[in-house]
């Protein structure tokens, strides 16, 4: 029998009615429900009219599919010695929100993972095996399952020098692009691009992304996949008006040289480094007048040697 934690992490108090004793514990469990927002980013949203439905289908026949939890402690999770108990939700985040609005009961299901990132594999893994997603929510959980992959197999090698390390990276994506395209009957190049929309929608405000992968929101697949491309992963969140601003200079012509210009490697590193400093700045920074006075240096020097 699996073996429960009481919210105090102590043993639960016998009682002699074995059922009562189970029910109490489950009870207990669903008292403490812990919604990581990490997790939940993973669920694709439902349209309106498929909340609706799901919440008029609740009213009229109870929530006839248990909520799945992962009992841990939240040293897992935040990678401490800390060992207090955790029931975290990983499947049922909408039935949760509206038995609990609508203040009615609900069955749950207990699951064993021994780390956060096999939990986050399991529940892309499980939402892909979904037929209600939509084209755009396919791609970003198919892109998203590449990047956990290549992540979890691609950790560096110490022996190997870097031209070997970046040699045995490049294979190993390509490995990984090529096992997913067959394993969802697309090509290499789709689950390339749906990388790209991933990463790209993580650049997101967590409010635009819901909107977008809702259809809510409509922006350019393309537009989406070059914010992932050109972006560092630690640059700020993109808003709406970000995205466009982004789109507006991705767009702009370049003029046409009257006489070629030979551009040196170096150059073109401080061009890559000014792209990288720019897309990062953020003005609500303390350090945004030091970051805008070092980018106004490079891009001084960068005149000079052009």
């Amino acid at each position: 029998m699996k073996k429960f934690k009481t919210a105090s992490g102590e043993p639960p108090v016998l009682h002699r009615n074995s059922a009562n004793l189970v029910q109490n514990m489950l009870d207990e469990v669903k008292a403490n429900i812990t919604i990581l927002p990490e997790l939940k980013g993973l669920i694709p949203p439902l349209h309106v009219s498929e909340y609706e439905q799901l919440k008029n289908n609740i009213l009229q026949d109870g929530c006839r599919e248990p909520l799945m939890i992962w009992q841990t402690s939240r040293g897992v999770i935040d990678s401490t010695n800390d060992e207090t108990p955790l029931n975290v939700l990983i499947d049922g985040h909408n039935r949760h929100e509206i038995c609990t609005e609508k203040g009615l009961d609900f069955k749950i299901v207990l699951r064993d993972f021994q780390t956060l990132q096999s939990v986050r594999d399991f529940m892309i893994d499980n939402q892909l095996g979904r037929r209600n997603l939509t084209p755009e929510q396919m791609s970003y959980l198919r892109g998203l399952k590449y990047r956990n992959e290549k992540q979890t197999a691609g950790r560096p090698v110490l022996d190997l020098t870097s031209a070997d390390q970046e040699q045995s990276e490049s294979s190993l994506a390509q490995r990984t692009q090529d096992r997913l395209a067959k394993e969802f009957g697309v090509s290499p190049r789709t689950i390339h691009r749906d990388r790209e929309y991933s990463e790209g929608l993580d650049k997101l405000t967590p409010q635009l992304k819901q909107d977008v992968l809702k259809g809510k929101q409509k922006i350019p697949k393309e537009l989406i996949q070059a914010v992932g491309r050109a972006l560092p992963v630690d640059a700020p969140l993109l808003s709406l008006e970000d995205v466009l601003t982004f789109q507006e200079a991705a767009s702009e012509p370049t003029a046409s040289p009257t006489k070629p210009i030979t551009v040196s490697n170096k150059s073109k590193k401080v061009v890559k480094e000014i792209a990288k400093r720019a897309a990062a700045l953020n003005p609500l920074s303390s350090s945004f007048h030091q970051d805008c006075d070092e980018l106004i240096k490079l891009l001084t020097s960068l005149k000079e040697t052009v």
